[in-house]
């Protein structure tokens, strides 16, 4: 519902004007006739504001059509209901709906396992194609409900046992009157239709009655009904008399006297001694012989057409198929139209008046004043209206992204935690939490604004999917949005230990390496000690393996010591300075009291700054590479059987980085992990040294790759590194 202001017009402007300019005489000015010049002045005023006024009660379509005569709602962040509304299961219901519209399959049925967390599913498949192997099919549907139950699982949940179910046949017996005006082939054909229906698990609906398209108020109050999902989780055999109130309601039917079903013996596949599960699929009369069904017109029991029954059956599905509610209502989940493009020009004040009120027209030594505060309105009520008119552009969330204005930054900044606050979230408090430990000033101001957009235009993901977990190398919207707010990266490949040690660099906390070589007292010190300092360029191309190795003397045979690994992501830590020489060293400040590491000179200062710079960024990128998190559920990693502890789930975290070693970052990510964490699921955070998540990852991917051996042992480690000895 929109909220339009109401217009302030003149005669409500002129009342409220005349009480505020009494206020301010002191209650002394009592004379507001027409006559009087400063009347004058408030009623021209108020006629401009209005116009304004008016410009501002437009509707909002009418405010955000831009010059084009579109909305841009994409730009605008105005996602569509069917973009954000959650639409990942939650309940054994919406799960059983999800797999259910996997390819292949007529109906799911889950039900809890031993222990919470694990589940059941029995599969009900589509009928086979002729010509197609049933086992062939029946191995692609198992796998294929595999594939879709990972997707779309729920945080903490996992697969238990999954069964095919074999078919059983069913013939149908009942007593039915009918009308004089009823079709009876078509009547018949309408109660096999709903009696499969009911078998499928989907009968609640019945009848001609066409509905609507799905509003939002049937996805809040009965969405079961909008995502077809099975009413009954139960395998056993429906009980007919109790739906015998709703197939009376079949255009036609006078009443039902009874109706049953009869199952008949069923063949199981070579090799299988019992089904675990089967499921009854109604027989469709192919002679009169099959039709068990007596239809009867004022007593007198009617003779059917088998191949006519199959006919209209045929139409009866076609018709409810048609009428079935997959579609959406326009009105109510479609964003509206474009409004028109309204004109938001203002007519100079002085126009507005008569000539012998024009400023123009005044020859008195006071016309001078009149000019300028006409003036002065004039600007202040166009400011006023460009507001409205740039609304399509102020709106847009990618507007000046880039700009490194302070005060446009700030200003794009309020209004991107606007736009999120219309999706129901809100960026986490990020003063004092070391995210921006490896960013300059400026870098801060516009990750804080890609940071806000980035998650803004990654929420109807994130909302959509909320609560699933990882899918293998997938993160799932849970692990997604930690990593976005965490200012993590994703990272597939296993990789962020190799990302040092494939570089042949390792951090060792004893490892002490060569030792600082030039003294600071020999520092030939400028008269502003901050011009050691070289200005941040952050786009600065990083060395190469080898030129970082030559550059960097506290690497001694490929090891680096942790305290000095951590500084060399400070760019404060390097500094240039001239010699005796009068050429440019670049030294490293690794926290010795008397000395530094030099690492390359230079015969002028700009070729020194530009070393540094590189060097800085490539340290920093290491530092960074090596940032990232995995999410490891102990449901995932139990054996065949129930070994596991329900609802604990690990986050496991880079500890070794000069970030991740920060207390306030650490604090910083365990509030975020507690506050995202679902109210069911005891998430433990794990920070790993380099060496102990080498060891992790090798485990890690070997189990994604099936590994049950690597699995144990991941498990082991786990447990050992949060439950020490």
């Amino acid at each position: 519902m929109t909220l339009t202001p109401e217009p302030q017009d003149f005669e409500t402007l002129r009342r409220s004007a005349i009480e505020f300019a009494q206020a301010a005489s002191g209650n002394i000015w009592t004379d507001f006739n027409l006559h009087d010049p400063g009347v004058t002045l408030l009623e021209q005023t108020c006629f401009a504001l209005s116009e304004v006024s008016f410009q501002a009660t437009h509707t909002d379509e009418e405010l955000l059509t831009d010059n084009k005569g579109d909305i841009r709602f994409g730009a605008l962040s105005l996602f569509l209901p069917k973009e954000t509304l959650p639409g990942k299961p939650v309940t054994l219901l919406d799960l059983a709906a999800t797999l259910g519209e996997v390819e292949g399959v007529a109906r799911v049925l889950v039900s809890r396992g031993p222990r919470i967390g694990l589940f059941n599913t029995v599969i009900i498949p589509a009928r086979a194609e002729p010509g197609i192997d049933p086992k062939a099919q029946e191995a692609h549907v198992r796998e294929r409900v595999k594939k879709a139950f990972k997707a779309h699982r729920p945080l903490g949940c996992d697969l238990h046992l999954l069964h095919v179910a074999r078919r059983a046949s069913a013939r149908l017996a009942g007593d039915v009157k009918i009308t004089g005006t009823a079709i009876p082939e078509r009547v018949a054909a309408e109660i096999y239709y709903h009696i499969s229906a009911i078998l499928r698990g989907q009968g609640q609906d019945v009848g001609h009655q066409t509905r609507a398209g799905a509003t939002r108020r049937i996805v809040y109050d009965d969405t079961l009904r909008f995502l077809h999902a099975p009413f009954d989780q139960d395998t056993k055999e429906p009980n007919l008399e109790d739906h015998l109130d709703r197939l009376r309601d079949i255009p036609g039917i006078a009443d039902i006297s009874t109706l049953s079903l009869t199952r008949r013996d069923f063949t199981l596949p070579q090799g299988e001694e019992s089904a675990e599960a089967y499921y009854l699929d109604l027989n469709l009369p192919e002679s009169l012989a099959d039709i068990d069904l007596e239809l009867t017109l004022d007593g007198v029991p009617l003779t059917l057409d088998p191949s006519q029954i199959l006919e209209e059956f045929v139409h009866v599905s076609a018709d409810h198929i048609a009428r079935a509610q997959h579609h959406l209502d326009a009105k109510d989940w479609l964003p509206p139209k474009a409004g028109q493009r309204r004109s938001f020009a203002l007519a100079d004040v002085d126009a507005l008046l008569p000539n012998v009120y024009r400023a123009s027209a005044q020859t008195s030594p006071e016309a001078g004043l009149l000019v300028r505060y006409r003036s002065a309105l004039n600007t202040h009520l166009s400011d006023m209206s460009a507001s409205l008119r740039d609304l399509p552009t102020t709106l847009t969330a990618l507007t000046d992204a880039t700009s490194e204005d302070p005060s446009i930054q700030r200003q794009r900044v309020r209004l991107l935690d606007y736009l999120i606050a219309h999706q129901g979230e809100e960026m986490p408090p990020i003063h004092h939490a070391g995210l921006h430990l490896y960013r300059s000033a400026g870098e801060r101001a516009l990750f804080e604004m890609r940071w806000r957009l980035d998650f803004l235009e990654a929420l109807p993901f994130l909302n959509r999917a909320r609560g699933t977990g990882p899918d293998g190398n997938l993160p799932g919207a849970f692990l997604d949005k930690f990593l976005l707010l965490a200012d993590l990266k994703h990272n597939p490949q296993n990789e962020l230990a190799q990302n040092m040690t494939g570089l042949r660099i390792a951090t060792e906390v004893s490892f002490d390496g060569a030792a600082p070589d030039f003294p600071r007292s020999e520092l030939k010190l400028p008269d502003d000690p901050f011009d050691m300092l070289v200005r941040h360029k952050p786009k600065a191309q990083a060395l190469s393996v080898e030129e970082l190795k030559e550059a960097s003397p506290w690497i001694a045979d490929d090891v680096c010591a942790a305290d000095a690994f951590r500084r060399s992501a400070d760019p404060k830590s390097f500094l240039v300075s001239q010699l005796a020489d009068d050429s440019f060293a670049v030294f490293f400040d690794a926290g010795h009291p008397t000395h530094l590491y030099s690492c390359a000179s230079f015969i002028t200062f700009d070729a020194a700054a530009g070393f540094t710079q590189k060097l800085r960024a490539s340290w920093r990128a290491l530092n960074e590479r090596a940032e990232g998190a995995y999410l490891v559920e102990d449901i995932l990693l139990r054996n065949a059987g129930s070994d596991f502890t329900p609802n604990v789930a690990t986050m496991v975290l880079t500890g070794w980085t000069a970030r991740t070693k920060q207390a306030t970052y650490r604090a910083y990510v365990e509030r975020l992990l507690e506050g995202l964490s679902p109210a069911h699921l005891l998430m433990r955070p794990l920070w790993m040294s380099q060496d102990e998540m080498a060891n992790f990852e090798a485990l890690h991917l070997q189990y994604l790759e099936g590994d049950n051996d690597a699995k144990r042992a991941l498990r082991g480690l786990l447990a050992d590194r949060m439950n020490p000895q």
